[in-house]
């Protein structure tokens, strides 16, 4: 089983309808795919407009009925964890029939890192991916999400800390593990500054050993991402001792053969 859960469509930040990357699922081998357009309870030109919501959702659920498809459909989200707004995303979560959500952390306070390298100059690195995996910590223990997406998605632009990020390692995995959430294996990162998977092979080797559930993600925003390096992933996994991979259909998950 090779499930791509991370794609996102022109609804929210992607450049493809969604058709494009039915025809790519079939070239990448990819056997469930999922699409995942961003959410958020923050007002940002990169999630889905509230007035198109029932749309996309329309969009995806005709998929789901069309005859012959090459790859089964899910319909999750990519929903952005912000402290203190937990009522307000469960809220937005149960408004849908998800099959999956992903939760993702793409903001420090009111500062959005992941589009904006810039604030990142002069900034303390180190205090910088304390505060991160502080809020990843609270994305986790709050239960909302089936996935936690690109876990370590900070060092994105090539800052890395200058202490062993183990320390922090260790304490996402425990709220992983007390948690039973999944963790995404996101291979975009092979195209960022930083030319790592989200996370990197030391992070996922402990979440093996820690009994941590691994599922697969693109983070595709165009067709031809789809399936992008899942090859070196799945070798990876293997490599690490990871069998098999999480699944999801109406938010429940199952464990296939990888």
């Amino acid at each position: 089983m090779t499930p791509d859960y991370h794609i996102h469509t022109y609804f929210s930040d992607g450049i493809s309808p969604h058709h494009s990357y039915l025809n790519q699922a079939t070239y990448a081998c990819i056997d469930e795919m999922g699409f995942s357009d961003h959410f958020s309870i923050l007002d940002s030109q990169w999630t889905v407009r509230n007035d198109e919501i029932l749309d996309m959702h329309e969009r995806v659920q005709t998929i789901k009925k069309m005859e012959n498809l090459p790859v089964e459909i899910r319909f999750g989200a990519e929903i952005d964890y912000i402290p203190g707004k937990e009522k307000k995303i469960r809220n937005l979560i149960r408004s849908l029939p998800f099959d999956y959500v992903i939760g993702s952390v793409h903001f420090i306070d009111n500062w959005n890192f992941d589009t904006d390298p810039r604030n990142f100059d002069g900034r303390n690195i180190d205090e910088l991916y304390d505060q991160y995996f502080s809020i990843v910590r609270k994305a986790i223990n709050s239960q909302l999400y089936d996935i936690i997406g690109h876990i370590d998605l900070i060092k994105k632009f090539g800052h890395f800390p200058s202490t062993n990020p183990e320390r922090w390692h260790k304490k996402l995995i425990r709220s992983l593990k007390h948690t039973g959430s999944t963790i995404e294996l996101n291979t975009s990162g092979l195209n960022k500054p930083c030319r790592e998977f989200y996370p990197d092979k030391n992070f996922i080797s402990a979440c093996f050993h820690s009994n941590i559930p691994v599922t697969l993600g693109s983070d595709a925003h165009e067709a031809n991402q789809v399936g992008q390096y899942f090859g070196k992933a799945k070798e990876l996994l293997k490599s690490i001792g990871y069998r098999q991979v999480a699944t999801f259909r109406k938010r429940k998950r199952k464990m296939e053969a990888l």
